[in-house]
């Protein structure tokens, strides 16, 4: 190998390092926050209270369906709240897919609901 090819080798090189050492990283996806309060379809029939100290119940028609403790595991758009509640053997699960369409506004699993006064 001639000193010109080592050269231009050793250059491509260093230009390569330097392009990787200044390159943006990939951004984190900013996490969802999770949709605490009460919310409601329109017109009436579901309901979902989630409440800061980590308790949770949906409705249904005024009736509680599934009522626990929750956790929320966030997207970039929404997430999955999960409500954990009291069952004989073990605890039972239900997950719902909750998309934020805008400050007031969500959808569980295609459900439009409004956030609703406290």
């Amino acid at each position: 190998m001639t000193l010109e090819a080592v050269a231009r080798s050793a250059m491509c090189a260093a230009v390569l390092a330097t392009a990787f050492a200044f390159a943006p990283l990939p951004s984190e996806a900013q996490a969802a926050p999770a949709p605490i309060g009460h919310w409601s379809t329109s017109p009436a029939g579901e309901d979902l209270y989630v409440y800061q100290n980590g308790m949770c119940s949906f409705l249904a028609n005024g009736r509680v369906t599934v009522q626990g403790r929750c956790s929320w595991n966030p997207s970039s758009r929404g997430g999955i709240l999960t409500i954990t509640y009291p069952m004989p053997l073990e605890p039972g699960k239900v997950r719902y897919n909750i998309v934020w369409i805008n400050r007031q506004t969500i959808s569980v699993w295609g459900d439009i609901m409004h956030r609703r006064p406290r």
